[in-house]
């Protein structure tokens, strides 16, 4: 009976082996095609007036891909793939009010612009000319609790945002 179940083991394992399935995005984390080892994902442009936010969002692009992918990951503009993103607004909107008539919490709203291309040959990969991210935060009601969430909601959005380009960047190739 033990033979048998470890026959099964192995026989399974071997065909799981065959079956063709890998990993999106693989080949060009191969670098053995030649292409693909060096990222280059440099600050984004912003064309909205929200401070750093540029920033933040190409940190955690630049941070998701270094956490899913086996590219070489740089901030300059010098790899075999470039990453171009440019904010094009910010809009923080009341959604829900208390009884005083303030509001209470706020839908963050931010657009994107991003263009992915091969440096060699300037073809473009991926490209997407408004992408929306909406995030949502409170505030406190009273002064003395006040702390500043927006912060916070913009953080969370930009690890969405990384986390959603990724994953579609990886399986659209």
């Amino acid at each position: 009976m033990r033979r048998f179940a470890g026959l099964a083991l192995l026989l399974a394992c071997v065909s799981l082996t065959g079956c063709g399935y890998r990993l999106a995005g693989q080949r060009l984390n191969n670098p053995s095609n030649g292409k693909g080892r060096t990222i280059a994902i440099p600050t984004f442009t912003n064309r909205s007036t929200t401070y750093r936010i540029e920033q933040r969002l190409a940190e955690a692009v630049r941070l998701e891909f270094i956490r899913r992918t086996r590219y070489q990951v740089v901030s300059d503009n010098t790899g075999d793939v470039l990453v171009s993103g440019e904010v094009l607004s910010v809009n923080a909107t009341p959604i829900l009010f208390n009884e005083q008539g303030r509001a209470s919490s706020f839908g963050l709203l931010v657009d994107v612009s991003l263009r992915v291309t091969d440096s060699q040959t300037g073809a473009v990969l991926f490209q997407n000319d408004r992408w929306t991210f909406r995030e949502i935060f409170e505030l406190a009601q009273n002064s003395a609790e006040f702390v500043p969430e927006d912060t916070a909601a913009l953080d969370r959005l930009a690890r969405r945002f990384a986390s959603s380009f990724v994953a579609t960047f990886l399986d659209a190739r």
